[in-house]
């Protein structure tokens, strides 16, 4: 039936190439003079489909879908990525995502972007205040200055000229000169003068002090 229909317009059209319109209407035609319900039967007799099972006509091989296919529906999806150099980092950025996207999208995008300025704006302010206080710690640290410290040698020095010259000490048994020392220094000295009942002989004492911790003087209540 197809065949004579091409031929009635190949004989119409002088052989010209058959275009759609022309092929949808050939093979409406044939469908109709082939699609009987005789031929349809007679077709399941010849290929041994009788009395007719239409679970034997399903389970053919030729018709059975592709096992690959099958396994990757079957197949458990893979998570998504978390990390994506996509991800927009500012307000701008989303606001050029939201282009060309429908009205609902648009304005969700523009309260997102709202918010990352509201953000933007809080570490900029947040970076200035950290800054500033920086520099008035530099300031702070620049301003102090540290405690001069005497020179102990000098007492020495004024103790040794008195004793070379024979001057008068005060008359004190217990009587001790205290002399203070920076405190990066580990041991300090003590002089004291100790004076007899019927001698001027003199007697110099050294000690070592006591120290705390963080390396300062524990000094001793004067008697």
């Amino acid at each position: 039936a197809y065949r004579e229909e091409l031929q009635k317009l190949a004989s119409l059209t002088d052989s010209a190439p058959v275009d759609k319109v022309n092929f949808i209407r050939a093979y409406a035609k044939a469908r109709e003079a082939g699609m009987r319900k005789d031929i349809i039967l007679s077709d399941w007799r010849f290929t041994g489909n009788w009395p007719i099972n239409c679970y034997k006509a399903l389970a053919h091989p030729e018709i059975q879908p592709d096992k690959e296919k099958l396994l990757e529906e079957f197949k458990t999806p893979s998570p998504p990525q978390l990390h994506s150099d996509d991800t927009p980092k500012t307000s701008r950025q989303v606001r050029e995502m939201a282009k060309h996207r429908s009205r609902p999208t648009r304005q969700k995008y523009s309260k997102i972007a709202k918010g990352l300025e509201a953000l933007e704006m809080k570490v900029a302010v947040q970076n200035a205040r950290i800054t500033s206080l920086e520099e008035q710690m530099a300031q702070v640290r620049r301003g102090k200055k540290r405690k001069a410290v005497p020179n102990p040698n000098r007492r020495f020095m004024a103790l040794a000229e008195s004793l070379a010259t024979g001057e008068a000490l005060p008359d004190s048994k217990g009587a001790e000169i205290e002399v203070d020392v920076d405190e990066e220094v580990e041991s300090v000295i003590e002089v004291g003068v100790r004076s007899e009942d019927e001698r001027d002989d003199f007697m110099v004492v050294t000690k070592h002090c006591q120290r705390t911790r963080s390396g300062r003087e524990v000094k001793k209540p004067r008697r």
